[in-house]
């Protein structure tokens, strides 16, 4: 048969114009099933055949004779560039057409219908989306440039040179802008916007994610002009992620972001809950190291670049369950430890109150723990840790004990770093910081048997092994009794001791206002024994002044740190100023207290001074006879003991005891290392609680008999001269008349 027909062939004169069954003589192979060309001869489309058997090769086949609109626009596409820069590998008409059974787009059966291009496309650009309309309107850039790279003219200018330094260097315009109908176009809608889904032409894998993230949804699902690809990488000044051109580069993408996210009017508009995210990041720590040319955490290590979606998502980055994953990129030894913490593992069981990073750190506004504004700082922690551990229905619903804050703040610690000491132990001195354990873990530093290790970072002095006593327990038996106690005995010194003495004087004043007489002075030698103070009582009696006021307003100013009165002072160099002035003035009075007990026991003077400075029964006659007169309930003034009277010799005693009292606690209180190796924590409680109110007491009592004695005592005003003479009111020593 083949033979038969190769003799037809040789032998037989064919006209120039040949069917297609005398091609399918030799090419029986062929078959034309495809509707597209099925009515064309052979010879329509393989022109220059003269004979048959006709030469090899044929001349390739000119689809520009039928179709030359099209070809006139595949001459300026990618393809056909890279086919005349040498890529042979690029393709043709027919390596996407086909050749013989070429189908109609419209039909599923063809390779390019919309159902099948991606996957075709795929067969060579793995990550490259397939356009919608493939053979569009062409044309060189250079002809493009001949309106838009002329300055001034009436086309939006294109600066070459940036488009030549951009990654989009080798592309021609209408790769991108591919609605371009014609190059005398007028108006942008002529012109057309470039779209998501044409960068995804070239960009398939970062089309897909965008067009599924948040942004993409937005503009999808509800017209929302979220971001798009130029919004974040520019249009035509695209670079490279590593060139610090890009807008997209760890250097400007915070910037790049806060086009939109720095916006509030937009958040506010758009239901974005966090409304101006970029000027948090602004002032983080990481921005901070960016601007140093650090590459540290921007927008995108954190929320991702294209498939950017809300924390509400569970495969988002910032879901609350992945955020110590997103941090641990940077903070690896950090997660770490925290996968081990109490934290973690109460989250991971399902307690989705439980913290995470951006609980303790913040989110965008993340500041170094050495910022006073950052939540970790040593004087915030407390704050911080009790967000959780003093909320109610946290600690109703997770069995955490509750009073946390409370019992910290009312102790040495929390006083501390209420008046702004940074060295004082917060919550995470003792817990730890991100490797938080249970206290019955033993690798926890708060475990029985670590106290004594934890304690002695800061007191070494505990002993090993020493019973600490629980810390923030807010019932202990013998604590509470003794707090009981001391509040119960010290209110009632307060308010009738120290009531009894305003009520006392009050009459006195009263009294003597009423008299209207002299006030007079005599000199009586032989009873005051020269002078009342010496030169040394007097220099003592100074130092002793100045001390107590100092010590009253440090003291109180460590109480009370954001009171007006002291805020100013106590947070100057963190409260160690403060500190230091207080103790120093605790130390010089002891000093003085112990001269004074030296004079005492050690010289003749003060000897017979001591004596003179016992309490008698003639001491409470002389004080129940003075109320009795000032109220009008007996005739004459009383003729008071001497050489001390007894208001002088209840002020006396009263500072002995006073002074022994706060010597004694603040002393425990300053060497808490040494006085908790002798005693347990809870009674250095209790004497915090006796230093403060005893520092009340003291303070009341000199404002109130002290002062009203020696200075506004009508007969003594402006102040009782028997420090520096030996004058002493004459009243006094006036005898008795019946």
């Amino acid at each position: 048969m083949h033979g038969f027909i190769i003799f037809a062939l040789l032998f037989t004169s064919p006209g120039p114009n040949f069917t297609r069954e005398d091609c399918l003589l030799c090419h029986e192979d062929v078959k034309i099933e495809a509707p597209t060309h099925k009515g064309m001869e052979c010879t329509d489309c393989h022109k220059g055949i003269k004979e048959l058997p006709h030469k090899v090769p044929l001349s390739r086949v000119n689809c520009g004779l039928c179709h030359s609109g099209v070809m006139g626009s595949f001459k300026e596409d990618p393809h056909a560039r890279a086919r005349r820069q040498g890529n042979l590998k690029a393709p043709g008409c027919t390596d996407c057409h086909g050749t013989h059974n070429i189908y109609p787009v419209y039909k599923k059966r063809s390779r390019l219908h919309p159902s099948n291009l991606d996957a075709f496309c795929s067969t060579c650009h793995s990550n490259v989306k397939a356009p919608k309309v493939y053979h569009a309107a062409q044309y060189p850039s250079e002809k493009c440039l001949e309106c838009h790279g002329v300055k001034g003219g009436k086309a939006p200018y294109v600066d070459i040179g940036v488009i030549n330094g951009s990654v989009h260097r080798n592309l021609e315009c209408t790769d991108c802008h591919r609605r371009i109908k014609n190059l005398r176009h007028t108006s942008k809608e002529e012109v057309g916007p470039v779209l998501c889904e044409d960068c995804g032409i070239c960009h398939k894998n970062e089309c897909a994610e965008h067009s599924k993230s948040v942004h993409g949804r937005a503009i999808k699902e509800h017209n929302i002009p979220a971001a798009r690809c130029m919004d974040c990488h520019g249009s035509h000044d695209i670079y490279h992620t590593f060139d610090t051109l890009s807008h997209v580069n760890y250097v400007n993408l915070p910037k790049t972001c806060g086009k939109c996210h720095g916006v509030p009017e937009l958040a506010e508009k758009y239901g974005i809950p966090i409304k101006n995210p970029y000027a948090l990041y602004e002032q983080s720590v990481h921005h901070q190291l960016v601007l140093q040319g650090i590459r540290a955490a921007v927008c995108s290590d954190c929320h991702g670049i294209h498939n950017i979606e809300p924390h509400t998502v569970a495969t988002s980055p910032i879901n609350k369950g992945n955020v110590p994953i997103t941090c641990s990129h940077c903070h690896e030894r950090e997660y770490e430890d925290f996968a081990e913490s109490e934290h973690w593992r109460a989250y991971r069981m399902g307690v989705t109150d439980a913290p995470v990073c951006t609980d303790c750190h913040s989110e965008h506004r993340i500041l170094p723990p050495n910022n006073p504004n950052s939540p970790v700082y040593p004087l915030n922690v407390p704050k911080t840790c009790t967000d959780c551990h003093e909320r109610v229905k946290l600690t109703e619903s997770y069995g955490i004990p509750a009073m946390k804050l409370s019992t910290y703040l009312s102790s040495y610690h929390g006083l501390a770093i209420k008046a702004g000491n940074i060295n004082a132990a917060n919550c995470a001195s003792c817990h730890g910081y991100h490797s938080i354990l249970s206290s019955n873990d033993p690798r926890s530093p708060i475990y029985r048997d670590n106290l004594p290790k934890t304690c002695g970072k800061c007191h070494p002095g505990i002993a090993s092994g020493r019973d600490i006593g629980p810390v923030h327990q807010v019932v202990n038996q013998k604590k509470e009794l003794a707090t009981e106690i001391v509040k119960r005995v010290y209110a009632f010194l307060i308010l009738f001791l120290i009531g009894g003495m305003i009520v006392y004087c009050l009459l006195d004043f009263f009294k003597k206002s009423r008299e209207r007489r002299p006030f007079g002075y005599m000199h009586i030698e032989e009873i005051v024994d020269n002078v009342r103070f010496n030169s040394i009582e007097r220099t003592l009696h100074l130092i002793h002044l100045i001390s107590f006021f100092v010590l009253v307003y440090t003291g109180f100013a460590h109480h009370y740190p954001d009171s007006i009165l002291f805020s100013f002072f106590v947070r100057i160099n963190g409260g160690h100023v403060r500190a230091l002035i207080h103790r120093a003035a605790g130390t010089l009075i002891t000093v003085v207290f112990l001269l004074h007990l030296f004079l005492l026991a050690f010289t003749r003077r003060g000897r017979r001074q001591f004596v003179g400075l016992l309490p008698r029964l003639k001491d409470f006659k002389d004080a129940y006879q003075l109320l009795l007169f000032n109220l009008g309930l007996r005739k004459n003034r009383p003729a008071l003991s001497l050489p001390f009277t007894f208001y002088e010799k209840l002020e006396y005693w009263a500072l002995i005891w006073g002074t022994v009292i706060m010597a004694v606690t603040g002393v425990a209180l300053w060497f808490t290392g040494a006085s908790l190796s002798l005693v347990p924590k809870w009674i250095l409680d209790v004497m915090l609680l006796i230093h403060f109110y005893e520092a009340i007491l003291a303070s009341l009592a000199i404002l109130v008999w002290h002062l009203y004695w020696t200075v506004f005592d009508p007969m003594v005003y402006p102040y009782n001269p028997a420090m520096f003479s030996r004058k002493i009111p004459s009243y006094l020593v006036e005898v008795e008349k019946t």
